[in-house]
């Protein structure tokens, strides 16, 4: 709430608006062959509909971890695009937390290994 002051400085309270006032806007075309009217809202769009969608990155990174020999950070930072904080945050945050799958990190060579644990094989 914000104030004002009279003329004799005591503080007044303004009122704010309460309500916010949404804006719509409206396109309405007519096809000259049949007559027919279309009209469509900005503020709810349609979605378009995709024959084949590709596979997530989080799918990718999943296939990965499912391989018996694992996969490093440099191999899953490939199939994904993301700097290895990220990748290490997924791991953490996705993999093993909202998911709740078994991961399994080793050193092997000096490599950090990432593998998920046979149980959570037959994870989608």
């Amino acid at each position: 709430m914000r104030t004002s002051i009279n003329k004799k400085g005591m503080a007044k309270p303004i009122p704010l608006a309460s309500k916010k006032i949404a804006v719509k806007k409206s396109i309405t075309t007519t096809s000259k062959a049949k007559g027919v009217k279309a009209t469509t809202h900005s503020s709810n769009p349609v979605p378009t509909i995709r024959e084949s969608s590709p596979k997530t990155k989080q799918s990718q990174l999943i296939a990965l971890l499912k391989n018996p020999q694992g996969a490093d950070i440099k191999t899953l930072m490939q199939a994904t695009g993301w700097q290895a904080h990220s990748v290490r945050g997924f791991i953490s945050g996705t993999i093993k937390k909202k998911l709740g799958l078994n991961l399994i990190s080793q050193k092997q060579n000096g490599v950090q290994i990432y593998r998920l644990a046979t149980d959570d094989l037959n994870h989608p």
